[in-house]
């Protein structure tokens, strides 16, 4: 039953009450005390009767095969006092008395077992209720019909309370509603502003990059000219160098050559002299024998031969020379060659690498540009408000509206 039934079921025998009185109470329970029944008691001490009503009360333990063991009644006793926070007040004052009342069914042994002790039970229970003595009547007996009203009223009381603050409830709804709109359109009016703000700094972006890559691009390319440059002069001046240098090493050669020529020239000249002076001698001297004629015939034979082959090793030793020389200026022309090659080849990887800078540059910048872009989607995809649920009272807006 409800609060209000119980209420009205006991203002029933208000009369009864007042004019014979009451004798005793009990109060039935079966096992651990519920909620309902703590409200009951509740209501038969505070509503219905006053604090002394706690005498005149006992609380009849149903449903206990133990209740002739007196130990095991005190121990569950103490249990119920410990386990029940809100009757403690009432259990430390009233009496607690055990019965047990098996139902009448199984087999005939069974039902007989329950019959005997049901009947125990109730001589038990006649017994206790012969030791209670004295009348009860409440002293605010005359007030019932007044009390039981007072808590309709109380009762009503409590709804109009739930029905003000269901429309308090209603009004801060409203309220939340129309935050939620100025919200809603400070919210959009905000995000235009930014997105704005976005597509500019976007565009700002996309130039200042696309003006530093070309800048880049600039830089590198007068780099590698100038560094070709460079290598161009560096090389035609090692050429002028080297031409330079075989010239003088030539002019060397040839100077000395003709100063060699110069001399066997003169030592010829020498010789012809020499022999034209042999001729006149023996001209002179026609005294002379044949044999010494012939020895110094020989002996400017010889003498002619040893210069002829003088000069011709002369002639070989200018000719390796000037050979010697032609070669090593071949090789030296061959390594710069070469070497201008290589640094051709050392160039060309370096204009490729600067290209692949320029191409890394260009990915960043277009990874970047793509990053900013699927920036911009994702702020003008991100939802203002999600939801409103207004069944509790409470608004459910997990959008964090600092962002």
């Amino acid at each position: 039953m409800t609060p209000q039934g119980v209420l009205t079921r006991l203002a029933e025998i208000g009369n009864r009450v007042k004019a014979e009185g009451l004798n005793h109470i009990l109060f039935v329970t079966k096992g651990r005390f519920s909620k309902e029944e703590i409200e009951a008691y509740d209501l038969l001490s505070s509503i219905i009767f006053d604090k002394d009503v706690l005498k005149y009360t006992t609380i009849v333990r149903t449903g206990f095969p133990e209740f002739e063991d007196r130990e095991v009644c005190g121990d569950d006793r103490e249990a119920l006092r410990r386990e029940n926070a809100d009757l403690a007040h009432i259990l430390g004052q009233v009496n607690i008395f055990y019965v047990d009342n098996p139902p009448l069914k199984g087999r005939p042994k069974a039902v007989e077992d329950a019959k005997e002790c049901r009947e125990e039970s109730r001589k038990r229970l006649l017994t206790y209720l012969a030791g209670c003595r004295g009348t009860y009547r409440p002293s605010n007996i005359d007030t019932l019909d007044e009390r039981v009203q007072d808590y309709k009223t109380n009762e009503q009381k409590l709804k109009d309370k739930m029905k003000e603050l269901d429309q308090a409830r209603k009004q801060q709804e409203e309220e939340f509603r129309k935050k939620i709109t100025e919200m809603k359109e400070e919210q959009i009016k905000e995000l235009r502003e930014n997105r704005i703000k976005f597509e500019e700094d976007i565009r700002k972006v996309k130039v200042e990059g696309e003006e530093n890559l070309r800048k880049t691009k600039t830089e590198m390319e007068d780099k590698r000219r100038r560094d070709m440059d460079d290598l161009e002069n560096r090389n035609r001046q090692q050429i002028s160098s080297l031409q330079a240098e075989h010239q003088r090493q030539a002019q060397s050669i040839r100077e000395a050559g003709e100063q060699q020529m110069r001399t066997i020239q003169a030592q010829v000249q020498q010789s012809q002299q020499e022999t034209e002076r042999l001729r006149k001698e023996l001209s002179e001297k026609s005294s002379s024998s044949n044999t010494e004629l012939i020895t110094m015939m020989m002996q400017m034979r010889a003498d002619d031969q040893k210069r002829e082959d003088k000069r011709e090793e002369s002639r070989q030793e200018f000719n390796q020379r000037m050979l010697n020389l032609e070669e090593r200026r071949n090789q030296e022309i061959e390594d710069r060659r070469w070497e201008r090659e290589q640094k051709e080849i050392k160039s060309q990887e370096e204009s490729e690498q600067h290209k692949e800078e320029i191409k890394g540059l260009q990915e960043q910048v277009q990874k970047q540009t793509e990053q900013v872009e699927q920036l911009a989607r994702q702020v003008q995809s991100v939802p203002l408000v999600n939801r409103f649920t207004g069944v509790t009272g409470v608004l459910d807006y997990p959008w964090n509206l600092n962002r």
